[in-house]
């Protein structure tokens, strides 16, 4: 579960079905959050922390958005918004998620006040964003800005934030809602504790730091990495002290993604390894996938072939799924250590 694709054109197909949509799948988690309809709520969240919500200006992919100050109703496509909310008390009232989810992730505290599934492998249909009436939309992905344009005309909407035009950062996600709540002080807080349980980790493993490592997906069609360094994925990899190596970066040709074709395995010769087999069972890997077992990271276990839920959390962390992503890899990490 990729967060962007390899090929410019973004969710041209369906998930699950090829490469690119399986690498587009991290960006495209299609929810939706809105604030509480209660007011007296929201004035006692706002002064918990000493600060009243006022309008929030933000800075996205598509330009620049003015947020109203404590909006009704929030929609929002990103997850990473999506878990922000709920983290900072504040579950929305209408989350849009691709039907390729079925229910809340282990991480999420499925608090939405609606669900409305999408089938698409992009934007939710425009004409159903607005029946819904929304005072803010949190877009992250958008496919050009045609489809921008048309959002913004529903409600101010806000593109990807953090430098990637596919996947939202959680970091950057998680401040700008507590901002947009009047809980700046919370945001803040909750960004903090985040950054020491990687602190911690690392601290508990140093042969993470400098250990080199990719994060992929292995499908019908082959092998593909992620490469760009604003990526989400690998900010979580290299926030772990993990270096995604020069020969992996130099095989994309749009520095964000690279297929590696079944000759250039030995590209993926790393030190650790986090593989998201699609449409393929993971025990069907070392037989797909010419010279798997001859992996360094397959020989020491620090291979990690993660299930959509965990492609999830790692190829689209938000501020409630990095604690997740982190005690599901520590058996890997310890693997890693023991090998060094």
């Amino acid at each position: 579960m990729i967060s962007t694709p390899i090929s410019p054109t973004r969710r041209a197909v369906t998930r699950a079905t090829t490469v690119l949509a399986a690498l587009s799948l991290t960006g495209g988690l299609l929810t939706a959050c809105g604030d509480s309809d209660d007011s007296a709520d929201n004035d006692s969240n706002s002064s918990s922390t000493g600060a009243a919500a006022t309008p929030v200006s933000v800075t996205h992919a598509m330009g620049t958005t003015e947020i109203p100050a404590d909006p009704d109703k929030i929609v929002s496509f990103s997850s990473a918004f999506t878990d922000a909310f709920s983290a900072l008390g504040d579950p929305v009232n209408v989350e849009f998620r691709s039907d390729y989810y079925h229910g809340a992730a282990p991480w999420e505290n499925g608090d939405s006040g609606e669900v409305v599934s999408s089938p698409t492998a992009g934007t939710p249909d425009v004409e159903k964003i607005a029946q819904q009436d929304p005072d803010v939309i949190f877009a992250g992905y958008v496919p050009d800005k045609a489809t921008y344009d048309r959002l913004n005309q529903i409600a101010p909407t806000v593109a990807t934030v953090g430098g990637s035009t596919q996947t939202d950062d959680w970091r950057e996600a998680t401040t700008i809602a507590g901002e947009v709540l009047g809980k700046k002080d919370e945001a803040e807080k909750l960004v903090a504790d985040a950054d020491k349980a990687i602190s911690d980790t690392t601290a508990k493993y140093p042969a993470l730091k400098g250990a080199t490592g990719a994060f992929g997906q292995i499908s019908d069609r082959g092998l593909a990495v992620v490469t760009g360094d604003k990526d989400p994925a690998n900010r979580f990899l290299t926030d772990l002290g993990i270096v995604i190596p020069d020969n992996i970066r130099a095989a994309s040709q749009d520095g964000a993604r690279a297929f590696i074709s079944e000759e250039n395995t030995d590209l993926l010769n790393t030190d650790m390894l986090f593989m998201w087999p699609v449409g393929v069972p993971a025990s069907d890997v070392p037989a797909k996938v010419k010279g798997w077992q001859d992996l360094t990271a397959v020989k020491d276990g620090t291979a990690f072939l993660a299930d959509d839920e965990a492609a999830r959390a790692l190829g689209t962390p938000t501020i409630l799924a990095v604690r997740w992503a982190l005690d599901k890899l520590d058996p890997t990490f310890s693997a890693l250590q023991d090998a060094k």
